[in-house]
């Protein structure tokens, strides 16, 4: 497609072709995939298929800022489809100039598509001034706007969204609840624990998922009890999640909840309950791990119990660790050397049979 063609030739090229350029945001016939610029993909509200506009809009990226006034030309006067990718553009340029424009489409665009992209557009900007109009788009008549809306105040990661996204949380949509929990955590406010805390029995599982997520980043002790009750949703991937988040805390107080995990249905809990318990560093928890070290079916579960009790340096594993350098799986004795060599560092030296370490040691080498 020739607008790929020019912006692989660069900037120059496209600042000539512009006048073109602008008059193509407006074909939206779909062409199957992304013609160039794979990259972009990750970036959300993309979709497989591509047009002629959207390509342009990317190509238009080349200028920068000399952009904004046509493309904002065309924001205000095109159809649907122009206006659609005439945002597309102004958010890949990421210039602050473009924030009242695409706030006023954001707004007033007679069309969801277009005010969903401009709050995608605001969200790639990651300016503070837009959390305001940004939250009153959070009651659009559109999920997908709101969905939006809730993305780019996590992107913006400003304080001032906090408000508005638990409202969000509130939304009789799955999706959108979702995306505000992501956002509450992207944000990393204390503000945001207790309107996480409101979802943590939330009707769907991806909602639930997601606000462990966000209390784990947010890393305040408050969360720890919202947590634990995560612990025994009926979700594993929940349960993991709150595994993942109470190591992020940190704090004692989530070492029993993942104790409680170490037992688990699920190896990937498990799992993530030995890695939280590694982070926290607790004693408190040398007993489990050491039972999961010895007895856990999975090998990936053993090797993280054996990481955590590296991590937590109690003389007390020194025993368990040594017999897992005769473990049947190579990691698993990779990861108790290690674990080995950080307790003797930090123990009482006189407490570890040295000698029968040093056997064990010689063995598992010779067993590689």
């Amino acid at each position: 497609m020739a607008a790929c063609e020019l912006g692989e030739l660069g900037s120059t090229a496209v600042r000539r072709a512009m006048p073109r350029l602008l008059e193509l945001l407006a074909d939206d016939t779909t062409v199957e995939g992304r013609l160039c610029r794979d990259g972009y993909g990750w970036r959300r509200g993309w979709h497989d298929d591509s047009s002629p506009g959207r390509e342009a809009a990317i190509a238009l990226e080349e200028i920068g800022s000399a952009a904004i006034d046509p493309l904002v030309r065309v924001l205000d006067a095109g159809d649907p489809p122009a206006r659609d990718h005439a945002a597309l553009a102004l958010g890949l340029i990421e210039d602050s100039r473009a924030l009242p424009a695409l706030e006023r489409h954001l707004q007033t665009d007679a069309q969801a598509r277009v005010r969903e992209r401009s709050a995608w557009a605001l969200g790639m900007i990651e300016d503070s001034r837009a959390v305001e109009a940004l939250a009153r788009a959070g009651s659009d008549d559109s999920a997908q706007v709101r969905e939006q809306v809730a993305w780019a105040l996590g992107m913006i990661e400003s304080p001032d969204g906090v408000e508005a996204l638990g409202r969000l949380l509130r939304d009789p949509g799955a999706d959108v609840r979702a995306q505000a929990a992501w956002a509450l955590g992207m944000i990393e406010s204390a503000r945001g624990v207790d309107p996480l805390v409101a979802v943590a029995r939330d009707e769907s599982p991806k909602v639930r998922e997601q606000a462990a997520w966000a209390l784990g980043m947010i890393e305040s002790s408050e969360g720890v009890g919202p947590l634990t009750e995560f612990t025994r949703d009926t979700e594993a991937k929940v349960r993991k999640q709150a595994a993942w988040g109470l190591g992020m805390v940190e704090s004692a107080r989530g070492v029993d909840p993942l104790v409680r995990l170490l037992d688990d249905p699920e190896p990937d809990v498990r799992e993530q309950a030995a890695w939280g318990l590694g982070m926290i560093e607790d004693a408190a928890a040398v007993d489990g791990l050491v039972t999961a070290l010895g007895s856990d079916v999975s090998a990936a579960v053993r090797e993280q119990a054996a990481w955590a009790l590296g991590m937590i340096e109690d003389p007390r594993a020194a025993g368990p660790l040594s017999d897992a350098l005769e473990d049947d799986d190579e990691d698993v004795r990779d990861q108790a050397i290690w674990a080995l060599g950080m307790v003797v560092q930090n123990a009482d030296i006189e407490s570890i049979d040295t000698h029968e370490l040093a056997r064990r040691l010689r063995q598992s080498l010779d067993d590689e």
